[in-house]
């Protein structure tokens, strides 16, 4: 089941009824967002998140980054409700990334499409029409300034909220093609796991 490929992010979810929307969704998005790289080009985005299944390790880190934003009460304090939601939207924010069929590249208005495709399908969802505003907005506003289309209309609102700013803030940090980040059978691996690895690896020259 697609839902499968982000079971340990899932697992942070504290509220039963925000978790199951969120894994609805990830059902119901097209089959290209688990096997694409976050970048079309190669240009944009580190290199985790380029090749087969680079969008989704993409996802990932942008989600560890809102975790370690929730340890940090420099960023403000959320309730679990709250931080589900902003944990849902973060999960699903490239979920037409291509658009509604795989275009081979980069839709300016993905962000619309997937605002638009959670409200249609809110009735699906176990949260309410409020909570299915607030994910959808800011899945909205995640890309930011750059929110123009190719001709340089404003096509989606800029953040204006807190966690808004967040959102978008997870999601560009996790884009900048400087950060290196491990994965292990494509899950983020923290030092102690690599070092495993990496000692494993040179038992294996030495012997």
């Amino acid at each position: 089941m697609k839902k499968d490929s982000f079971k340990v992010e899932l697992d942070k979810f504290e509220n039963d009824n925000i978790r199951v929307s969120a894994e609805t969704m990830l059902e119901m998005l097209p089959d290209y967002f688990f096997e694409i790289p976050a970048s079309s080009s190669g240009r944009f985005h580190p290199a985790f998140s380029l090749g087969e299944g680079g969008l989704v390790r993409h996802v990932k880190v942008a989600m560890r980054l809102l975790e370690e934003i929730f340890r940090d009460e420099v960023f403000g304090t959320y309730d679990s409700h709250t931080k589900d939601l902003m944990r849902m939207a973060l999960l699903l924010h490239d979920g037409f990334k291509s658009g509604v069929v795989y275009s081979g590249h980069t839709n300016p208005d993905h962000p619309v499409i997937m605002h638009d495709f959670i409200l249609k399908n809110k009735e699906k969802l176990l949260i309410n029409e409020k909570d299915a505003e607030f994910v959808a907005n800011l899945i909205l506003s995640h890309m930011g300034p750059w929110n123009k289309d190719k001709d340089g209309h404003e096509i989606m609102p800029v953040p204006k909220t807190r966690e808004e700013r967040i959102i978008h803030e997870c999601d560009y940090f996790a884009s900048r093609n400087f950060l290196n980040v491990h994965f292990i059978d494509n899950e983020i691996a923290d030092s102690a796991e690599r070092g495993k690895v990496f000692q494993k690896k040179e038992n294996e020259v030495t012997n």
